[in-house]
C-alpha cells in the first residue's frame, strides 16, 4: 500500500511538471520547481515511508533519473566532435587557429589558478582541515566506485599521471567515440577539422559537400540534444529526490556548512569573472544575465557537454561574441578550464584529505607551508586538463590532484566517501560555475579581439 501510494505521488508530481511545460513556464522556472519539489518529495519519503518500501520505489525513481542521464551522456561526444571540427571548417581563412586557442587556454590556465586560490583561502578559512571526524571513519568506509577510480590512476608519481593522459590519445576513431573519452575526440576533431582546411583550397567542390555535411550534422545533433535538455525538469525532480530520501536532514545537517561554504566559493569565482568583464568595459551584471540560459541549463543537467549548444547561442546570440572564439572557447571548455570541477573541487579534497592524514598520524603535512602550495597548485592545474564535461566527474580531477600530491588511496577514499552523498547537489553549481568562467573567457577574449558585437551584448534581455 505504501509503494503505490508512494509511486502515485511521484508520478503525480511528474504530472505537474508536465502540466507547468504545457503552461508554457519558463525552462528555469520549471527546473526551480524540479529541484524544490525534489527536495520536499524526497524529505516525506525519508521521514514517513518505511525503509523497505523505499528500497523498491528508489527503482522507479532511478529509472527516470538513469534514462536522463543516459541520454545525455549519449549525445556528449557527438556535440564536442562536431561542434570542433564544424567549428575549425568554418573558421575565417584568415584566422590564426593556434594563436585563438592559445589565448583560450591562457585564460583557462589563469583562472584555475584564480579559482584556485579562492577556495584555497576559502577552505582554511572554514577550517575545512579538522572538518571530518576521523573517529567515524575506517578504511573500509571507502566507497568500492571510488576505490575502482583510485586504483586505476596508481601510486602517486606525476610521471605515471602524465602518462596516463598520453594513454587517452585513441587507436582508433570508434575507440573514443565508444569509450566517451572527451580528449580523444578532441584530437580526432582536430585532426579532421585542420584536414579539411588544408584540403580545401586544392579540393574545394569536394570540401565544400562536407563542410555542408558537417553544418547539416551540427543541426540535427544540436535538435537532438535540446530535445533532451527538455527533458531536465524530470531528470533533476528524480535525481533530487534521491539524494534527499537517501539521506534525509543529514543532507543538510552535517554537510551544511561543507555545502554553503561551496556555493560560497563559487559565488566568489563568479565575483572574479565579472570583475575581468569590468576590466575590458563589459558590464559584469549584463553578462551575467546575457549567460542566464546556459547558466540554468547548465546548473540543472550538471553537463557543460550537453549545454555546449545553449552555451554557443548565449554567447553569440546574446552576449554579442563572435562565432569563431564562442565556439572554440565553449568546445574546449567541455574538457579543460573548469573553474569548479578543476580547481574548487580539488583544492577542497586535497585540504580535507591533509586534515584527515595529519589526524590519522600518517604524517604531518603543514597546508600553509610554500613546499606544499606550490605542489597543490601545479597538481591542480594539471588535474584541470582532460575532464569530461558529465555529471560527477570532478571526483577523478581531485583524484589526480591528490594522487599527484602523494595522498593515499585509502585517505582518498575516505574523503571522497565523506562528500559523496552531497556530491550531486554541489555538482549543480560546479558545472553552472564552468560554463560561466568558460563564457567568461569567451567574452574577454572576444573583447579584446574587438570581435565583440556590443549592439547584441546591450540589447539582450
Amino acid at each position: 500500500m505504501y509503494l503505490i501510494i508512494a509511486l502515485l505521488a511521484f508520478v503525480g508530481l511528474l504530472g505537474v511538471l508536465k502540466l507547468l511545460s504545457d503552461r508554457k513556464i519558463k525552462f528555469h522556472y520549471r527546473n526551480l520547481s524540479a529541484i524544490g519539489l525534489g527536495i520536499l518529495f524526497g524529505w516525506g519519503l525519508f521521514e514517513f515511508l518505511p525503509k523497505e518500501t523505499y528500497q523498491e520505489l528508489q527503482y522507479y525513481m532511478k529509472t527516470v533519473s538513469n534514462v536522463y542521464i543516459r541520454f545525455l551522456k549519449l549525445m556528449i561526444v557527438p556535440i564536442v566532435f562536431i561542434s570542433i571540427t564544424s567549428t575549425l571548417v568554418n573558421l575565417n581563412k584568415e584566422s590564426n587557429i593556434g594563436d585563438r586557442i592559445g589565448k583560450v587556454i591562457t585564460y583557462f590556465i589563469v583562472s584555475i589558478a584564480g579559482a584556485a586560490s579562492i577556495a584555497f583561502m576559502m577552505a582554511n578559512f572554514f577550517n575545512f582541515s579538522s572538518l571530518i571526524d576521523v573517529t567515524k571513519l575506517s578504511e573500509e568506509s571507502i566507497a568500492s566506485g571510488y576505490a575502482n577510480r583510485i586504483e586505476s590512476i596508481g601510486d602517486a608519481s606525476l610521471g605515471k599521471v602524465i602518462y596516463g593522459f598520453t594513454q587517452k590519445i585513441p587507436t582508433s576513431i570508434f575507440e573514443a567515440f565508444s569509450e566517451n573519452n572527451i580528449i580523444g575526440t578532441l584530437l580526432i576533431a582536430l585532426l579532421i577539422g585542420l584536414a579539411i582546411r588544408r584540403m580545401e583550397k586544392r579540393k574545394p567542390e569536394e570540401m565544400g559537400r562536407i563542410i555542408r555535411l558537417l553544418d547539416s550534422t551540427k543541426i540535427i545533433i544540436n535538435s537532438i540534444t535540446m530535445t533532451i535538455i527538455k527533458l531536465t525538469p524530470y531528470g533533476v525532480f528524480s535525481l533530487m529526490t534521491i539524494a534527499v530520501s537517501k539521506n534525509g536532514p543529514t543532507l543538510f545537517g552535517d554537510l551544511a556548512i561543507f555545502i554553503g561554504v561551496s556555493y560560497l566559493t563559487m559565488a566568489l569565482i563568479f565575483g572574479m569573472h565579472m570583475l575581468v568583464q569590468l576590466s575590458v568595459g563589459n558590464n559584469p551584471v549584463k553578462h551575467f544575465q546575457n549567460l542566464l540560459p546556459a547558466i540554468i541549463t547548465g546548473f540543472s543537467t550538471q553537463s557543460s557537454g550537453a549545454t555546449l549548444p545553449v552555451t554557443i547561442n548565449s554567447l553569440t546570440e546574446r552576449n554579442g561574441v563572435d562565432t569563431e572564439t564562442a565556439n572554440i572557447s565553449a568546445s574546449l571548455g567541455t574538457t579543460m578550464g573548469m573553474n569548479a570541477c578543476g580547481a574548487m573541487w580539488p583544492v577542497f579534497m586535497i585540504v580535507l584529505s591533509v586534515g584527515v592524514t595529519n589526524a590519522l598520524g600518517i604524517q604531518q603535512i603543514d597546508i600553509l607551508s610554500p613546499g606544499v602550495i606550490i605542489t597543490m597548485f601545479i597538481s591542480v592545474i594539471i588535474s584541470s586538463f582532460g575532464i569530461a564535461g558529465l555529471p560527477g566527474t570532478a571526483s577523478f580531477a581531485a583524484i589526480t590532484a591528490m594522487t599527484i600530491m602523494g595522498i593515499s588511496p585509502e585517505v582518498m577514499g575516505m574523503v571522497l566517501t565523506f562528500v559523496l552523498s552531497v556530491d550531486s547537489l554541489i555538482d549543480m553549481g560546479r558545472t553552472a560555475t564552468n560554463i560561466f568562467g568558460v563564457s567568461s573567457a569567451a567574452t574577454f577574449i572576444s573583447k579584446k579581439e574587438k570581435q565583440m558585437d556590443m549592439e547584441v551584448f546591450n540589447q539582450a534581455s
